[in-house]
């Protein structure tokens, strides 16, 4: 029992690619302040709904103030334009979200349906649902030379949830 128990110890602490990464910390009002610009690139999504779609996307970060930074998101495939909201941590990772609309496009809140139930809706399943706010952007971590993120993203909440995959953007 006890070897099972430390060779499950082991497993799990050699799993995080977290921990590879040496624990350098950084001072991160300085990385929040760097990152106010645009950043442009692409979202690739993985799920099976959206399995292998591309969106193009900018973000603006407006303003920074300590760790924090916020902004607006925008895509290429879209109307909708988003707020965005995020920090960074002492060790370089970078997290924002999109937090609720900037310009309200239409393609979520203006999605018509005759099925009574939700389940159907198909408002509520891809690519409508893609367009509504709430997706967390996570697991990148801050690099300045060069400037660019490649991290994770997910759709939060409802029906909405499984939209996800990875994105890589880049400050021009």
């Amino acid at each position: 029992m006890k070897f099972l128990s430390t060779l499950i110890f082991i497993i799990l602490a050699s799993s995080s690619y977290r921990c590879s990464e040496d624990e350098i910390t950084i001072d991160c009002s300085s990385a929040a302040n760097s990152m106010v610009g645009t950043w442009k690139g692409r979202a690739s999504y993985t799920n099976s709904q959206a399995q292998g779609q591309v969106h193009n996307l900018t973000l603006s970060i407006i303003s920074s103030n300590n760790c924090f930074f916020s902004g607006i998101m925008a895509f290429d495939e879209s109307e909708s334009t988003f707020t965005v909201s995020g920090t960074i941590d002492k060790y370089g990772w970078v997290e924002f979200m999109e937090t609720s609309y900037e310009i309200d496009g239409g393609e979520f809140t203006g999605c018509k349906s005759t099925s009574s139930s939700s389940w159907n809706n198909p408002c509520n399943r891809w690519p409508y649902s893609r367009w509504k706010p709430g997706t967390k952007f996570h697991e990148a971590r801050y690099r300045s030379e060069p400037f660019v993120l490649q991290g994770e993203f997910f759709s939060s909440g409802g029906w909405n949830s499984s939209h996800r995959g990875t994105f890589l953007i880049s400050k021009i």
